[in-house]
């Protein structure tokens, strides 16, 4: 079997990326255009549409409580067994297995386990799918049907909003209960409310507002500063004015 990787980095603890071969770019490019053409993704899969996390966080500002929750090595726990199912009632079973041994590599500290790596071109769509056809899946659509609330989600970032709070917390029972039947998991560490605000991608939510928060806008300040072109200053403050105008002069 031809190598599917060049090298690997650890980009934080647990997260590992996988530089891909040419011919492995080639098969994924192969697999997510068909697979675009099969399914649509779910509207408020904001890292698979225009606007990314910004415009997930802005679906919440009509709420006043609010939900932050991240699936703990999402990508990690989606092994072949589940891409293959998800895709064999689209493409049958002998493609289906095929594009889930080309999506998967094996787990730099576990060699018998097997994960979608970071770093493939299919690997967003396909854990996407993956999500969405699992317990958890169902019931963040169910949550997006849901008058009064919304849910927004960034590759492993889940945020849901409701005008009620005791909606609120029930909404979090439901998910607790999914994401055990989905075989994944919320990392405790990072869950934040039912509350009045949250943060996420440094920006902190709340009752239409986003604010960037101090550190990140030092952070601005500098990377403008060091800038070497008119295009990444550009950048900076075209990103900073999409989150909240007024916080440009901050940096």
């Amino acid at each position: 079997m031809n190598p599917k990787w060049t090298s690997k980095f650890e980009l934080k603890p647990g997260r590992w990326v996988f530089v891909p071969t040419p011919e492995a770019i080639a098969d994924g490019k192969k697999i997510k255009k068909q697979l675009e053409a099969r399914w649509a993704a779910p509207e408020y899969y904001f890292h698979l549409r225009a606007g990314g996390h910004v415009a997930g966080l802005k679906s919440h500002l009509s709420h006043s409580n609010f939900l932050h929750l991240d699936v703990e090595d999402f990508f990690g726990n989606i092994n072949r067994s589940r891409i293959t199912r998800c895709l064999k009632s689209r493409f049958g079973y002998k493609d289906a297995r095929e594009w889930a041994n080309a999506s998967t590599v094996s787990h730099p500290t576990n060699s018998s386990r097997f994960i979608v790596p970071y770093g493939f071109v299919q690997s967003q769509i396909i854990a996407a799918l993956c999500l969405s056809e699992s317990a958890l899946g169902v019931c963040l659509d169910k949550i997006h049907k849901t008058s009064g609330a919304a849910v927004s989600v960034y590759v492993d970032d889940i945020i849901v909003s409701a005008d009620d709070s005791a909606l609120c917390t029930a909404l979090l029972g439901t998910l607790e209960l999914a994401v055990a039947r989905a075989r994944f998991a919320f990392n405790p560490s990072k869950k934040q409310g039912p509350a009045s605000a949250v943060s996420a991608f440094n920006i902190s939510l709340s009752n239409g507002q986003l604010l960037i928060t101090s550190d990140r806008l030092k952070e601005f300040s500098r990377a403008l500063a060091e800038a070497s072109s008119d295009a990444q200053r550009q950048g900076i403050i075209s990103y900073v004015n999409s989150v909240n105008p007024a916080q440009s002069s901050a940096v």
